[in-house]
């Protein structure tokens, strides 16, 4: 699999355990520990993917979605919110934000391997008219 990701998230274990498990998937992977960092990155790396926390300081992931889905830019980027927030309405939130999947911490690697894989597959389905 020949893809980029971007993950942000404010905690930087987590940043280094999901980038090691992504590059096990052959994943191209990006960290930015901000969502302030994130908009100034996602024009240079343009991800296939971006894997975004919700709970940052400064700008939190609902803000950083909606710049990402503001732009034509980078509208067409899938997310996948990578947070704590178990709540019914915060999930219900960022589908309504544009978000294509949500997975809990602590979650297990293969959840996040597989909805990572899942997403890319639908993506490149989608850029080859499948």
């Amino acid at each position: 699999m020949c893809a980029c990701a971007l993950v942000v998230d404010d905690d930087r274990l987590l940043l280094r355990l999901v980038e090691l498990n992504l590059v096990k998937l052959g994943i191209k992977v990006h960290v930015a520990a901000s969502g302030r960092e994130a908009l100034r990155m996602v024009g240079t790396v343009k991800p296939d993917v971006i894997l975004l926390d919700i709970m940052m300081p400064m700008m939190d992931g609902y803000e950083v979605m909606r710049h990402l889905k503001s732009s034509d830019e980078t509208k067409d980027i899938p997310v996948v919110m990578l947070t704590a927030k178990t709540g019914q309405h915060d999930q219900e939130r960022c589908r309504e934000l544009g978000a294509v999947a949500y997975i809990t911490k602590p979650f297990k690697l293969e959840e996040l391997r597989g909805t990572v894989a899942r997403v890319l597959e639908e993506r490149n389905a989608d850029r080859c008219g499948d």
